[in-house]
């Protein structure tokens, strides 16, 4: 492994706002939950098939993974955040290039929070609304959703605060 340069990446106010607003939908994320556990029945659908159909129900308990799995991997992404000098990278980081690309893969980390926390809201969301017979299911748009909250946009923002900085 190369020898990386190990540097201190300034935030800005736009990185504090993007911060905040992960932090904040993980909040959203708990409290919807716990307000789907008081409101929504016993029985209610806990896995879709690929075309967002319900296939499967279970207690209302269950519900309570989504947020629990969004939590520990919202962590993991902003530990990776803390250390970016240990990241993987599509070119040779040198000390010249090394501020552009960790602000990058800083910022990829907290889109890839914010895109994935969404995604565990809207399935929070769609899973009360199928319950409570307001939906038949996910829908089509969910799985197109999902994939650019997670893949686009965050892949886009770390091109983005990249290409702009290279050297």
């Amino acid at each position: 492994m190369e020898a990386r340069p190990k540097i201190d990446v300034s935030q800005t106010a736009a990185d504090h706002a993007t911060e905040l607003s992960a932090w904040s939908a993980l909040a959203l994320l708990w409290g919807l939950t716990i307000w789907s556990l008081f409101t929504l029945p016993a029985t209610i659908p806990v896995h879709f098939n690929g075309a967002g159909v319900p296939d499967h129900y279970g207690e209302k308990s269950s519900l309570l993974l989504l947020p629990l799995v969004a939590t520990v991997l919202f962590a993991a992404l902003t530990a990776a955040g803390k250390f970016p000098h240990v990241l993987n990278y599509p070119s040779e980081i040198t000390p010249a290039n090394a501020l552009g690309q960790y602000r990058g893969a800083i910022r990829l980390t907290r889109g890839l929070k914010i895109g994935m926390v969404l995604v565990f809201l809207l399935l929070v969301f769609q899973t009360g609304q199928t319950a409570t017979g307001k939906t038949a299911g996910l829908g089509a748009w969910f799985m197109p959703v999902t994939l650019g909250l997670l893949f686009l946009l965050p892949g886009l923002w770390y091109w983005v605060t990249v290409s702009r900085t290279r050297v």
